[in-house]
């Protein structure tokens, strides 16, 4: 498959998403949020990695940056890459089904091997900063640059023995606090290209039935090779109360993360465009305003 090149010579901010026609409305609301907070000095090279986005939806998603020429929106189909290859896609807490685009982002560094870094983000965030901050992190010694898992850790410390017996044996996690989240990731994209074919990374990826899919297979490839990024970069909300299981270290950066949340990731069961309650949707709803699938969003709830 042909490679994808930068699109700006200057001062780029390489960002990529992966989404199918379901959540492109969401994905949407999260455009406006990068497009709010960006900043005119940058040029933002955005990506988008699917088998099924129309194009109806591509239109729309252009029209969202027809006026912000330091904006570029490209569909990459991955449809040739993929074929053939099965992941583990059964919820294990419900009787849904995840969508094959989760493991699209594995696809960043060999796609893209002519970029420093990519940033990778899941399609059910809310930005409230410059993506372009996220590049500010030192990544340079590390595969990877991404913010801990704080709800997975803590649950890992309330007493949920199989979990953390898997992610020690399974997932040969040596510091156990390092397991991070998926839905935000730095990557570099040559040390990662030094460590991994496309071949190995997709052959590896469907070959197991991880427990929490993508996140899972980065933690076991990347281990340790992990540069833990600010928590406020994938705030996640603690609906369930169980983060005051964590260490204290981790939970104070959680709490700080908290009042400041740079990234908003509504994970799980916080959809605000389902109905969910929480005191952070209106971050969603405000971008959403301007969004072209704002109808659309609406009657999804």
């Amino acid at each position: 498959m042909e490679k994808i090149n930068p699109i700006f010579s200057n001062n780029v901010v390489p960002i990529c998403f992966s989404a199918n026609d379901k959540y492109v409305p969401i994905l949407s609301a999260e455009l406006e949020s990068i497009i709010q907070h960006s900043s005119p000095e940058n040029n933002y090279d955005i990506v988008i990695l699917t088998t099924s986005i129309s194009d109806e939806n591509h239109f729309k998603l252009l029209s969202q940056i027809k006026n912000h020429p330091n904006f570029s929106i490209r569909i990459v189909n991955v449809g040739p890459v993929v074929y053939g290859y099965n992941f583990y896609l059964d919820s294990r807490l419900t009787n849904t089904k995840y969508s094959s685009e989760i493991y699209f982002r594995l696809l960043c560094p060999t796609l893209m091997p002519d970029y420093d870094y990519v940033v990778f983000l899941d399609a059910d965030l809310i930005v409230l900063d410059d993506v372009a901050n996220l590049l500010k992190f030192d990544c340079s010694q590390n595969m990877i640059g991404a913010v801990r898992d704080y709800e997975g850790i803590a649950n890992c410390y309330n007493n949920n023995y199989e979990r953390t017996k898997y992610r020690i044996s399974e997932l040969k996690i040596k510091t156990f606090e390092n397991y991070f989240a998926s839905g935000v990731l730095i990557f570099n994209i040559k040390k990662f290209n030094e460590n991994y074919t496309e071949k190995q990374l997709l052959d590896l990826a469907s070959s197991r039935k991880w427990i929490q899919y993508d996140q899972d297979f980065f933690n076991f490839i990347c281990g340790d090779d992990v540069k833990i990024i600010d928590a406020e970069y994938n705030f996640v909300e603690d609906i369930d109360h169980v983060y005051k299981s964590l260490p204290q270290k981790l939970f104070e950066e959680f709490e700080k993360s908290e009042k400041n949340p740079k990234i908003i990731h509504y994970s799980g069961n916080r959809k605000p465009w389902i109905g969910v309650t929480s005191k952070y949707n209106n971050h969603f709803w405000k971008a959403a305003e301007t969004s072209p699938f704002l109808t659309e969003l609406k009657k999804m709830k």
